[in-house]
């Protein structure tokens, strides 16, 4: 009976489950990314700022800054506003970390290493990317401060104006590839990715994306230098480390998506075949594409000021829009008089 309960576990433990749960896409490619990639974002901008950034912490480079800075966020008390609605306080945080790594299910990190295979998969991450964006609204309006509630509202602008031409620039992916499938529609890349195809619908895509994930220049929800820190403002402790650590989930799941939608996603060659299996240089692959994705958006935080909500709006609604409905256009078609460019 011992034998057969160890085996189960033994199974289970060495299982694609397991290892999708716990390493790639789960808990420990999650917290890693997380903590290397704040430390690499405040490296890169003190370099761009001509500063050091982290130096002490860790030795080398300050690598550990970041699990210091996460520990001492965990062991500080935090003090919840007195006419703060207590239930949407505590929970918007939490919710806020979890539900981005949702849309990491759909995408595949490899032709058979995805935790929820679905021939809708697109749709999915869409569904989880649109549905982020209530959370801080109901932590802005829980927290009960005009500043929060400032940011809230400001969040609900910035998402209608970045949500629909996010959707409408991928139809045109869809369109080439046949399909919602986000498997399908990586290897309808196999002979060109389809930023060459769709530079117009990458473009509009990215933009709306950068707006979506509220990364610099459109941070407008929490602008610092306006509403103390937006929707943010009245958490602290390991509550605050969360809101942050959703904001990095988000940074992830939009990279990975434009990996896989217009940079051929997992494809890629593999130098050693019969050394490499094929599952683990298609992950190397997509977390190269994702990292190259992760320090352009990093690079344009150095370089662009923050916009002004009114000029978001004139942005996704006077420019952002009609270009995704042209794309839409051109795509039907390059379909019509060029049939094979497609994957379809």
């Amino acid at each position: 009976m011992m034998q057969q309960i160890w085996d189960l576990i033994l199974g289970f433990l060495t299982s694609k489950y397991f290892l999708q749960l716990f390493f790639i896409p789960g808990i420990a490619f999650i917290g890693l990314f997380t903590l290397i990639v704040v430390w690499f974002e405040r490296k890169l901008l003190a370099r761009v700022m001509l500063r050091y950034g982290p130096l002490h912490v860790g030795r080398v480079a300050g690598i550990l800054q970041t699990l210091a800075d996460t520990l001492k966020l965990l062991f500080k008390e935090f003090i919840p506003p007195r006419k703060a609605y207590k239930l949407g306080f505590y929970l918007a945080p939490v919710f806020y970390a979890s539900v981005p790594t949702l849309a990491l299910t759909a995408i595949p990190f490899s032709p058979t290493w995805i935790v929820y295979p679905s021939d809708v998969g697109l749709l999915i991450a869409y569904a989880v990317i649109a549905c982020t964006p209530i959370l801080p609204i109901i932590a802005g309006w829980a927290c009960n401060n005009r500043y929060t509630m400032i940011g809230g509202l400001r969040i609900i602008f910035q998402d209608v104006a970045g949500e629909i031409p996010l959707l409408l620039s991928a139809l045109g992916v869809v369109m080439l590839s046949g399909s919602f499938n986000l498997v399908n529609i990586v290897n309808a890349q196999s002979r060109y990715w389809f930023i060459l195809l769709q530079p117009l619908g990458a473009l509009v895509f990215f933009i709306s994306l950068i707006a979506m994930v509220e990364r610099v220049p459109f941070d407008i929800p929490t602008a610092e230098q306006e509403l103390v820190f937006g929707w943010r403002t009245e958490y602290g402790g390991i509550l605050f480390g969360l809101t942050m650590f959703g904001e990095y989930i988000s940074l992830a799941a939009g990279s990975l998506l434009f990996s896989t939608l217009y940079l051929g996603g997992y494809l890629g060659p593999n130098p050693f075949p019969g050394f490499i299996p094929s599952d683990f240089a298609s992950m190397a692959w997509i977390l190269l594409k994702m990292a190259v994705m992760v320090t352009v958006l990093i690079v344009i935080r150095g370089a662009y000021p923050r916009l002004r909500i009114d000029q978001l709006l004139n942005l996704g609604w006077k420019w952002l829009i009609p270009l995704a409905m042209i794309n839409t256009v051109l795509t039907m078609l390059m379909i019509y008089f060029f049939p094979w460019v497609g994957g379809a």
